[in-house]
């Protein structure tokens, strides 16, 4: 299943959260080592059809390095039960990855914008046309960031279904009792202090002040992760009917800039008025 997903993905990328997510459940199910058996064999098998059954390099094989970091944050959760800690190591895996974006490519803008220009060159000769040059800047311009934050996204998805396809096998609800609970690690706090001032203060259209913002969007939506939580559980615990939490879904779907920075802020004022008296249980 893995493989197949993964392969699957090359051509419909959500197929990949279910390849991901099915390495987590082997890791939350049977350990690291039976993972690891696991996604080596799909690796080679993976690589042995790219090469041979569709005539492609083993390049392909890039859609298989979201495993690594869904291993160690399925490790994590294993042994501590913490979703928050969990979600915290996919963010520092993304952010490392921002990190060498940023040094191996000295202009992201750039390196966005060819890209696009390169699209919109391709569409203009099917007759059709795609995005003029000054809207194809300002595009460029967020989409390194943007894909940050789908990458952190994509992870925190497959991690999450993995602890849920556990749950409804072998413990039902587990899932929603641990989610309820979620609380990143308090050292995200200072983290998230320095990132913010780093973004302010810092000269625009250099590399630091490039990364601090990569590391803010990764840090918005672990916030996010948190006041999602929060919010779930003030449902359950008032009561309230369901329709509050899917508005809050269609909210977040037609407006997601807004929904993240609101549930972040939720998140943050958590660490402060600790809104389901958590704080004693979730440890350091």
């Amino acid at each position: 299943m893995a493989l197949a997903f993964a392969l699957t993905g090359l051509l419909f990328a959500p197929s990949l959260i279910l390849g991901g997510a099915v390495i987590g459940l082997v890791v939350l199910r049977e350990g690291l080592y039976e993972a690891t058996k696991v996604a080596v064999l799909a690796t080679l098998c993976a690589g042995l059809v790219l090469q041979v059954a569709m005539g492609a390099g083993t390049s392909g094989l890039i859609v298989l390095l979201p495993w690594v970091p869904i291993v160690c944050a399925a490790r994590i959760l294993r042994s501590s039960a913490n979703q928050g800690r969990a979600l915290a190591t996919l963010g520092v895996f993304v952010g490392g990855f921002a990190f060498a974006i940023r040094q191996s490519l000295p202009d992201v803008d750039a390196f966005w914008r060819e890209r696009l220009t390169q699209l919109a060159a391709s569409v203009k000769t099917q007759g059709s046309q795609f995005l003029s040059p000054e809207e194809i800047s300002a595009v460029a311009g967020v989409m390194h960031q943007a894909s940050i934050g789908v990458m952190l996204l994509g992870l925190i998805g497959m991690l999450m279904l993995a602890r849920w396809w556990q749950s409804v096998l072998y413990k039902p609800e587990a899932f929603g009792e641990e989610f309820r609970a979620l609380v990143l690690p308090f050292w995200v706090v200072p983290v998230s202090g320095a990132v913010a001032l780093a973004a302010t203060f810092l000269e625009r259209g250099t590399a630091g002040a490039g990364f601090a913002g990569d590391a803010l969007v990764v840090l918005v939506l672990l916030f996010a992760a948190q006041g999602l939580s929060i919010a779930h559980e003030r449902v359950l615990a008032l009561k309230a009917p369901r329709a509050w939490q899917i508005g809050l879904y269609v909210c977040a779907s037609l407006l997601p800039h807004v929904a993240a920075t609101g549930l972040a802020a939720t998140g943050i004022a958590d660490f402060v008025a600790d809104f389901r008296r958590l704080r004693q249980r979730a440890g350091p």
